[in-house]
C-alpha cells in the first residue's frame, strides 16, 4: 500500500479503492429500496396485492431506519466501519434472495424488512470511513462521493428496473423473480468486493485538523450522548437535516401526485424527479470540492436553504413542465449537495470517536423528517386541495420550512480549521 508518509500521518492512494468499494455497497442499498417503486402497477398485478401493499415495501426503509439507526451507530463506533458495512451488506444480500418468493407477499415483505435493517449499518458508516482514510481537506469531497453513490443507486433503480422487467416478459411472476435474482447477485458481488477491498484503516492515519471535541477514546454511553447533544452546532445540524432530508423524501414520494393536478403525465413527473437527483449528483461533485478548498461548511448550508425555499414555492405555483424541469434541476443541485457538507461539518464538530453515532442520529432524524413531512404535506393537501387535489399550500409549507432551516443554519458557529 503506497502513499505519502510524514511523521505520524500518512496519505494513501488506496483510500480511493476503499471509498469505491463502499460506494458500490451503498448504491445497492438504494437499488434494493426502490426495486418496486418504478413498477408499482406491474408488481401489484403480478403479486396479486393492493397498491398500498406495494408502496409499503419501499416505506419500510425510512420506518425501519428510525429504530435501527442508533444501534448501528454504536456498532460503527465500537467495532469500526468495516464490520458495520459487512453486517449491512450481508443482511442486504441474504434477505434480497427472500424476495424470490414473489408470489408470497409476506415473505417479500420480510425480505424488504431485513434489507431495511441492513441499510443503516452501511449508510451511517460513511463519516467513520472518511475520517479513517481521508484528510480534513478532502472530507467533504469524500462524503460527497459517498452520497453520490446513493443517488446513482436511485437512478439505476428508476431507469433500469422497468426495461429489465419488460425484457423478462413482465406478464408472469417469473419475470419478477428474474429481476430480483439479478439484483440479489449484484448485492452479493458488492459484498464480496467490499470484503476483499474495504480495509478498516491505513498503516498511518490521515492528517485531521479539526479538534476532537469528545476525544478519540471516549466511551459510548449516555454521558457521551449527552455530551454530543451538548454541542451547539450538532443540535442545529439535527434540526437542519430533519427539515432538509424530510422535504426531499416527501417530494420524491409525492412528486407524481404533486404534478398530476397541473396536467403533467406520470412519465414526465418521473423524469422531473430524475432531473432533481441527477442535478444533485452534479452538485455533489462540485460544491463539496469547493467547500474543501475553502475549508468552509456553513455558507453551503445557508446557500442550500436559501435556494430551496423559492424553488419549492415555484414548483408549487408553476404549471409548465419545462419550467418545472429547470426549477427542479436548480433545487437538486443545491439541496442534495448540502448533505455531504453537513456530514463533514458533523464529523468536524463531534470528533472521530463518535462520528458514527452522530451520523446515525442525523440520518435517523432525516428519515423521521421524511415520514413527518410527507404526512404533513398529505394532510395539508387534504385540507386545502379541494376536488383537484392541489398541493399548492403543501409546497408553500415546505418552502416556509426551509426559511426556518435558513434561520437555523445562520446560527451555526463553524470553527475554521487551522
Amino acid at each position: 500500500m503506497k502513499g505519502e508518509v510524514e511523521g505520524e500521518y500518512g496519505l494513501y492512494a488506496y483510500r480511493w479503492v476503499v471509498l469505491a468499494s463502499f460506494m458500490l455497497v451503498a448504491a445497492v442499498t438504494q437499488l434494493m429500496w426502490l426495486t418496486y417503486a418504478p413498477i408499482t402497477s406491474q408488481t401489484q398485478e403480478l403479486m396479486g396485492v393492493s397498491e398500498f401493499k406495494v408502496v409499503l415495501l419501499a416505506t419500510m426503509f425510512p420506518l425501519v431506519y428510525i429504530p435501527v439507526s442508533i444501534p448501528a451507530g454504536l456498532v460503527i463506533d465500537r467495532r469500526g466501519f468495516r464490520t458495520a458495512v459487512l453486517i449491512g451488506a450481508m443482511l442486504t444480500t441474504a434477505f434480497s434472495f427472500l424476495r424470490l418468493f414473489a408470489d408470497n407477499y409476506p415473505l417479500v415483505l420480510l425480505g424488504m424488512i431485513g434489507i431495511s435493517v441492513g441499510q443503516p449499518f452501511v449508510l451511517n458508516s460513511i463519516t467513520k470511513m472518511v475520517s479513517a482514510w481521508f484528510p480534513t481537506e478532502e472530507s467533504a469531497l469524500a462524503n460527497g462521493l459517498g452520497s453520490l453513490s446513493l443517488f446513482l443507486g436511485m437512478i439505476v433503480a428508476m431507469a433500469v428496473t422497468p426495461p429489465l422487467l419488460k425484457a423478462f416478459g413482465e406478464h408472469d411472476v417469473a419475470s419478477l423473480r428474474w429481476l430480483v435474482l439479478i439484483y440479489g447477485l449484484v448485492s452479493l458481488a458488492s459484498l464480496v468486493l467490499f470484503a476483499l477491498l474495504g480495509r478498516s484503516r491505513p498503516p498511518k492515519p490521515p492528517h485531521r485538523t479539526e479538534s476532537e471535541a469528545l476525544g478519540e477514546e471516549v466511551a459510548i454511553n449516555l454521558g457521551a450522548l449527552r455530551a454530543l447533544f451538548g454541542l451547539h452546532d450538532f443540535r442545529l445540524l439535527c434540526a437542519v437535516i430533519f427539515i432538509g432530508n424530510g422535504v426531499f423524501v416527501g417530494l420524491m414520494q409525492l412528486i407524481e401526485k404533486i404534478l398530476k393536478p397541473k396536467g403533467i403525465e406520470t412519465g414526465t413527473a418521473g423524469n422531473i424527479g430524475a432531473v432533481i437527483v441527477l442535478a444533485g449528483v452534479v452538485g455533489c461533485l462540485v460544491l463539496p470540492a469547493i467547500s474543501d478548498r475553502l475549508m468552509r461548511r456553513k455558507p453551503f448550508l445557508i446557500l442550500a436553504a436559501a435556494a430551496a425555499a423559492p424553488t419549492l414555492f415555484l414548483m408549487g405555483v408553476l404549471r409548465s413542465a419545462a419550467q418545472i424541469f429547470v426549477v427542479g434541476g436548480f433545487l437538486g443541485f443545491f439541496l442534495l449537495s448540502a448533505l455531504p457538507v453537513l456530514l463533514a461539518l458533523s464529523e468536524e464538530t463531534t470528533g472521530a470517536a463518535l462520528t458514527g453515532t452522530a451520523t446515525s442520529i442525523l440520518l435517523l432524524l432525516g428519515n423521521a423528517g421524511g415520514v413527518v413531512i410527507t404526512l404533513a404535506m398529505e394532510g395539508i393537501k387534504g385540507a386545502t386541495g379541494g376536488a383537484e387535489g392541489s398541493f399548492l399550500w403543501a409546497m408553500v409549507f415546505v418552502a416556509l420550512a426551509f426559511l426556518v432551516a435558513l434561520s437555523i443554519a445562520l446560527r451555526i458557529r463553524e470553527k475554521r480549521a487551522a
